[in-house]
């Protein structure tokens, strides 16, 4: 730490405290939480698109401040597969970072950010007998000091921010890493903010939009098939006035009038069960998902075999709503996409867990592409699991069908 601020000082001042490494050590903390204050302060109140600019910025500032040579920050990518370099400044004649550290390419530094650990390229990773990308990249790039520091969000390795000097080597010692890393937790707590901003956006977008298209449904719903059904209805109506003084005619009229009303009457109610599943409450968790199951069949023509080993479970209100609407959600994404006429839904206790599974052999579909452009369904079903702390797992691949799995400990509380 010592050995790069002596080089940012004014010499004055290094010639003043030369002989007091106390006062040398003292002065360097003070300067870089001075730097760290106002780094951290200029990512205050900015809004979501200037994040990546002010980023930008700040590295640059990083790489005068340490007299360093290159600084990046990198995320990790889904599945782990690597770390996409999303923003890096370097100075004049410095080679930029790589777009994309792929674990396929670099297996040891790409082992070493999931670690969490700080290393340094060239002790920690060149030095690996495995490690032979790493040592071409050292020996093709010219690098002489290289630190990465991974960072984490919640428990999770997200990424992490490197230091590079191409011109001397440099000295990374432990205070130093512990005050880069705050640097690394500003960067990432701006671009958690600017996600979270973006995903959010996204989901009110959706929202908005399977709102109308709820409406929509409803309305056609309701013009199409309701007004129809109304019409014939008086129709029969008008004709049994005319019979009634016939029995023979008028009695089988009423019949098919009472028929009639009964099939509309059950599609108001299916209607109104999915707005606002009204049994859940009166009968639980497990005789609400059979009956959805049944009227899904019924509507769908698609064969749902439900079994459950669970007694109604004893869970708030708010986590037996979410297992029952991820399963009216995962019914629907499954008659839409796919083709199938018949699924297994499962409801059963494990290890402490109430869980519930979804599963068709149907078309399937790329989880990975999914999770890019997450449509309505899925993004509510992660939005309604994360507010009574369950978690969802989707598991599918193309032609293989999908099985969609929720699971909430018996003891969840709401967020």
């Amino acid at each position: 730490f010592t050995k790069i601020s002596i080089e940012l000082n004014q010499a004055s001042l290094d010639r003043g405290l030369a002989g007091c490494p106390i006062a040398l050590s003292i002065r360097d903390r003070v300067q870089f939480e001075e730097f760290l204050s106002d780094l951290s302060a200029n990512f205050v109140n900015i809004s979501a698109p200037q994040v990546d600019a002010y980023i930008l910025a700040g590295l640059k500032r990083v790489v005068e401040f340490l007299g360093i040579d290159r600084c990046g920050l990198g995320q990790t990518m889904l599945g782990g597969a690597g770390i996409a370099i999303t923003h890096s400044y370097q100075i004049e004649g410095v080679p930029p970072a790589p777009k994309v550290v792929l674990e396929s390419q670099f297996p040891i530094y790409a082992r070493k950010v999931q670690e969490g650990i700080p290393f340094q390229l060239l002790e920690d990773v060149v030095g690996d007998s495995e490690a032979q990308a790493e040592r071409e990249y050292v020996l093709q790039s010219g690098l002489k000091s290289q630190l990465t520091i991974p960072l984490k969000a919640s428990g999770s390795i997200v990424g992490g921010i490197g230091f590079a000097s191409f011109r001397r080597r440099i000295e990374w010692p432990d205070e130093l890493v512990q005050r880069l890393r705050l640097v690394g937790d500003i960067f990432t707590n701006a671009l958690a903010r600017k996600q979270a901003d973006e995903s959010l956006r996204r989901l009110a977008t959706k929202l908005i939009e399977a709102q109308e298209d709820e409406r929509r449904l409803i309305a056609r719903e309701m013009h199409d098939d309701w007004t129809q059904r109304l019409a014939v209805l008086g129709l029969d109506l008008a004709m049994l006035e005319k019979s009634i003084d016939d029995p023979s005619v008028a009695v089988p009229m009423m019949r098919t009038i009472q028929e009639r009303l009964a099939s509309l009457s059950g599609d108001v109610h299916d209607l109104s069960r999915q707005l606002h599943p009204a049994i859940l409450e009166d009968l639980g968790l497990v005789e609400a998902l059979r009956c959805e199951c049944n009227a899904f069949s019924r509507r769908e023509g698609i064969v749902v075999d439900f079994q459950t080993d669970a007694a109604s479970p004893d869970m708030p209100h708010e986590v037996e709503l979410c297992i029952y609407r991820v399963a009216q959600e995962a019914l629907r994404n499954l008659a839409k996409h796919a083709a199938v006429s018949k699924c297994w839904v499962r409801l059963f206790e494990e290890k402490g867990d109430l869980v519930i599974t979804i599963r068709d052999e149907g078309v399937g579909f790329d989880p990975l592409q999914a999770h890019h452009r997450a449509g309505i369904g899925l993004a509510s079903m992660l939005e309604r699991v994360s507010l009574v702390r369950a978690k969802l797992s989707v598991t599918s691949s193309p032609g293989k069908g999908t099985m969609i799995a929720v699971r909430a400990p018996l003891d969840s509380e709401v967020v």
